[in-house]
């Protein structure tokens, strides 16, 4: 084995092939020493295809991926029932792109799912998934007719995480106005898909002789015009009271052996956009979500939406704005999902549902739909209980029916004004006053007031021990001082940190009346000679 060498800045590998001749391949490389290690991996191969241990790959590599591709779809894809949207797909995405370009045997998990992330913004992750799963298909195919004896390298590369979405489906009363608003040539056929919940393919394809109206029995055994149904096998299914007439006046007036066909007797084509016609019968109907009033002024194209449908002008042109609703986006394929829904909230069986629907596994029908089976899952939620009374039935009590609590000890925790008889404190009859009654524990806000050893307005708060008796003087019968200019002790002093300044006993002048009060605002006496503590002992009784 040669040593690499760099060239046009990338490292090229040489090594012998399995016939004894000198190659050269450039590489990915960074350094040397990568390289070096990449020519001894590449030279270990072609050892074990000389010995016969591994097959060697075809001399151009396997072909390119879009190769790969078409032949895949020529050969399986055209004979599939989903040919026409996945080729679509694969075409857009797949074909002509960077990975569609390279050679089989440089395909790579990694390259792949590189591939895939760069498609995030653009797809789906169930497109996204499609993807990988075309890619995968065709490498399988491809294995099993032994056009490429290498591993698939789609098998490494994760699917991505789809979200659950709750499926939309009609209400029971919305239902009627619907039918009444289609047209003659579609009530049949959407009556037909809300009884039965055939799928549109199953409709289209539906052959007068399938219908046996007699013993109210529908066989379903065609999609469009394939003999076999999305599932692979034929089903009957029992027909509705209420839909024998529906069926009956859609075969009188076909043309042909089908039951809903063209207006010249041949098949309906299955790129009619049945979701449209849904979506204005809704509209006829009135069942909107919103309206939006748009001005049909050339050049305005003004647009503002609302809740109603009433008149409104153009702020613009002053014209009359045109009302246009806004229906929710259901599809035709919602129906079927309104035939398990509305089945299942009237009570019907969980396994029957799933005979209708013709679901394979019976734990399909009850993950989708389960949540609409009446009391699912809520005679298991309500053994629950801790015996609590609801209150949320009863009117919020306002703050002058609390209770008022009832507290064993007195407390200090607010300050009272000054009467206006300094000499003397409040008496306890000034504290039944309409004045005081806000003060009592639990009828209203905390007080919220200035005190003087406080730098700030504090909200007081009670706090569960006794508190000494603190001095409070009225801003009125305070001497006015000119503001100074504080000094440098002063600055010093009035960083010190407000939590750690308690209460005490100061003497700022004439009106200073010390008070004692507990925790529901009653007066418990003045600290004239006698101390909190000393008086808080005899409230307490010691």
């Amino acid at each position: 084995m040669a040593e690499p060498f760099r060239k046009n800045d990338r490292w090229y590998l040489r090594y012998k092939d399995a016939h004894g001749r000198w190659r050269q391949q450039p590489s990915e490389a960074a350094t040397k020493t990568e390289a070096r290690r990449l020519a001894v991996e590449l030279q270990r191969r072609e050892e074990r295809i000389r010995l016969g241990i591994e097959e060697a790959p075809p001399e151009d590599g396997g072909g390119t991926v879009d190769a790969l591709l078409e032949w895949w779809i020529d050969a399986y894809l055209s004979k599939s029932p989903g040919y026409g949207r996945a080729v679509g797909t694969i075409r857009k995405h797949l074909l002509g792109s960077k990975l569609g370009r390279l050679r089989l045997v440089e395909l790579t998990p990694g390259k792949i799912e590189a591939f895939l992330q760069e498609k995030v913004d653009v797809c789906a992750p169930q497109t996204l998934n499609h993807l990988r799963g075309y890619l995968s298909r065709a490498f399988n195919a491809a294995r099993k007719t032994e056009r490429f004896r290498g591993p698939n390298p789609v098998t490494e590369v994760k699917k991505r995480k789809v979200p659950k979405a709750v499926p939309d489906f009609l209400r029971a009363d919305e239902v009627p106005p619907v039918l009444a608003a289609l047209s003659d040539r579609w009530r049949s056929l959407f009556a037909t898909a809300l009884y039965t919940g055939l799928r549109k393919g199953e409709l289209i394809g539906l052959r007068k002789a399938d219908v046996d109206l007699q013993n109210r029995l529908l066989t379903v055994s065609h999609s469009y015009r394939r003999d076999t149904t999305k599932g692979g096998h034929a089903d009957v299914i029992p027909i509705a009271t209420e839909l024998l007439p529906y069926l009956a006046d859609a075969i009188d007036r076909s043309p042909s052996d089908l039951v809903f066909p063209a207006p010249d007797g041949s098949m309906t084509s299955d790129g009619v956009q049945l979701e449209l016609v849904l979506r204005r019968a809704l509209h006829r109907a009135g069942i909107v979500e919103s309206w939006l009033h748009k001005c049909r002024r050339r050049g305005c194209r003004h647009v503002e939406p609302a809740k109603d449908d009433q008149l409104r002008r153009c702020p613009r042109c002053q014209m009359k704005l045109w009302p246009s609703g806004q229906v929710r986006p259901i599809r035709f394929h919602h129906l079927r999902h309104t035939t398990a829904s509305l089945l299942l909230m009237a009570g019907a069986d969980v396994s029957a549902v799933q005979r209708i629907l013709r679901h394979s596994d019976p734990r399909l029908t009850t993950e989708t739909y389960g949540h609409l089976v009446p009391d699912y899952l809520r005679s298991q939620i309500d053994r629950l209980s801790f015996g609590l009374v609801p209150w949320i039935d009863s009117p919020p009590a306002s703050n002058e029916s609390q209770p008022v609590a009832t507290i064993s000890a007195p407390f200090a925790p607010i300050l009272l004004p000054e009467p206006e008889n300094p000499g003397k404190g409040p008496s306890p009859g000034d504290l039944e006053t309409e004045s005081f009654r806000g003060l009592e524990l639990g009828r209203g806000e905390r007080i919220r007031t200035s005190d003087i050893l406080l730098p700030k307005q504090t909200r007081y708060q009670a706090a569960p021990r006794p508190v000494a008796a603190t001095s409070y003087t009225p801003r009125a019968t305070r001497p006015r001082r000119r503001a100074a200019k504080p000094g440098p002790s002063a600055q010093r002093r009035g960083k010190q940190n407000p939590s750690r300044m308690g209460p005490s006993v100061r003497h700022y002048g004439h009106g200073q009346v010390p008070l004692v009060l507990d925790l529901r605002g009653r007066f418990l006496g003045e600290s004239r000679g006698v101390c909190g503590g000393e008086l808080y002992g005899r409230a307490r009784g010691l």
